[in-house]
């Protein structure tokens, strides 16, 4: 589609290394004819959060953002200079081992696992396995007490005490959805899940 309409494709591969089942296959391996701008950086699988450095590349097969190029240039060497230590962190980061993502990855897995298991129990909701990330979106599929789902997750931070997003602030495919972190450990997640299904208990069975 992007090739039909003379379009590039820009991939958001933040978190390329964070997955659980299979490995993540970046549109710029695939393709042949259509520019791929592909965009990372350290603040995920490296744990350099707050550091705000990261980076770009082009695959470009047939030299079609040429002009892109020279004024992405021009613009980094005016405006963007990431400090020194950092880069030179990002050097190392880039180069070095990533075993301590096995690890990592292994307890993510577990918190996932657990989260999903206890959101597919509660009435209202469904959710779709993540296959990456930290993060599980679920949907509100009894909503008839709320006016939307912003309404619904401040009801649940007032009610339940549990702090979730409202999906619809990623966009209209976002509408009754809400996103949930599941970076805490198990026995955190298993509290928060306890109020949130004791909430919607409430409200939805009475």
């Amino acid at each position: 589609m992007a090739g039909e309409y003379g379009l590039p494709v820009i991939s958001d591969e933040i978190y390329d290394l964070m997955t659980y089942e299979g490995k993540h296959v970046s549109p710029g391996s695939l393709t042949k004819d259509v520019p791929v701008i592909v965009m990372n950086g350290l603040s995920k699988v490296y744990f350099a959060t707050g550091w705000r450095l990261g980076y770009f590349y082009y695959v470009d097969p047939e030299e079609k953002l040429t002009e892109v190029r020279e004024a992405i240039d021009k613009m980094a060497r005016i405006r963007i200079c990431p400090n020194t230590p950092a880069q030179f962190a990002a050097i190392a980061g880039l180069t070095g081992p990533t075993d301590y993502l096995e690890r990592y990855m292994a307890k993510l897995k577990e918190r996932r696992d657990y989260i999903y298991r206890r959101l597919t129990e509660i009435p209202g909701i469904s959710t779709t396995k993540p296959q990456g990330a930290f993060y599980i979106f679920p949907r509100i599929e009894e909503h008839s007490k709320w006016k939307n789902d912003k309404d619904f997750v401040i009801d649940a931070l007032n009610e339940a005490h549990v702090l979730f997003v409202h999906g619809s602030g990623f966009g209209k495919a976002g509408d009754w959805h809400f996103r949930i972190v599941f970076l805490p450990p198990v026995e955190i997640l298993e509290e928060a899940m306890d109020s949130f299904e004791a909430f919607m208990r409430r409200r939805l069975l009475g």
